[in-house]
């Protein structure tokens, strides 16, 4: 009886012990903000952007997290809202949009792409790299070029929501932002090979100034440079924006 209580005792702590071992190895094994190439992202913003995230002890990507969820209550938040007018079917459109680059997506006149981290499974994206596709869990990193390149903001903000059935892409910005909050943007089949693409953006700060006046016009020169390039990107005539 003690020969087996002995036997089951050392199964017991062999177990632990190769828990423990395959935990550290998979901990070992994911990537780190620490990973990131800095000489690979172009843009200084985003370099000292990722820089402070690693300084204020975030190392991992688990480590970063959207500013809104949706259990919270949208009223205390502005709201802005483009509207967008695209001549070709709802599915096309959609399944365009998500699988789109972002490097060529999110690179304009007055915004460029920087880097891209994927929680799960965790994956780091230069400019140029091919991303299969939209998906929960991705980090963007954007600068804006802001008085003819004079003055640069970083900007980062994670996929938080990809509804296949009412069509409809979410994305927070995340905690440490200048502004917090959520865009969303739904697609609606209009007839007529016509698709309606509502961009709402739900933000506040800590500035009653930068919210009124400097915010809307951020939001509107990026809103305006995504859906151009991807008008571009799905080769389609035209696009129509309606701001309300």
């Amino acid at each position: 009886m003690k020969i087996i209580l002995l036997n089951m005792r050392i199964g017991f702590m062999y177990l632990i012990v190769s828990v423990c071992i395959c935990f550290q190895i998979q901990t070992y094994g994911q990537l780190r903000l620490d990973d990131i190439k800095m000489e690979q992202i172009q843009q200084r913003k985003i370099r000292k952007y990722i820089a402070c995230l690693i300084a204020e002890n975030k190392h991992q990507f688990s480590d970063i997290h959207p500013s809104w969820n949706s259990v919270k209550d949208l009223s205390p938040y502005r709201k802005n809202e483009i509207n967008f007018f695209l001549n070709d079917n709802l599915e096309d459109i959609w399944q365009g949009y998500l699988s789109a680059n972002p490097s060529k997506s999110w690179n304009g006149k007055n915004i460029s792409f920087g880097l891209l981290l994927q929680k799960v499974p965790d994956n780091i994206y230069y400019n140029h790299d091919p991303v299969i596709k939209v998906d929960t869990g991705q980090i963007y990193f954007l600068n804006l070029k802001l008085l003819f390149g004079i003055y640069n903001l970083p900007v980062a903000f994670e996929i938080i929501k990809i509804d296949t059935t009412e069509k409809v892409l979410e994305f927070s910005y995340i905690e440490g932002n200048k502004s917090s909050g959520v865009q969303k943007i739904k697609f609606l089949d209009i007839g007529s090979e016509r698709t309606k693409v509502i961009h709402v953006s739900y933000y506040k700060s800590d500035s009653h100034f930068r919210d009124k006046w400097i915010y809307p016009f951020l939001h509107k020169i990026i809103v305006n440079d995504f859906h151009r390039n991807m008008r571009i990107l799905l080769n389609l005539k035209k696009i129509k924006p309606v701001y309300l």
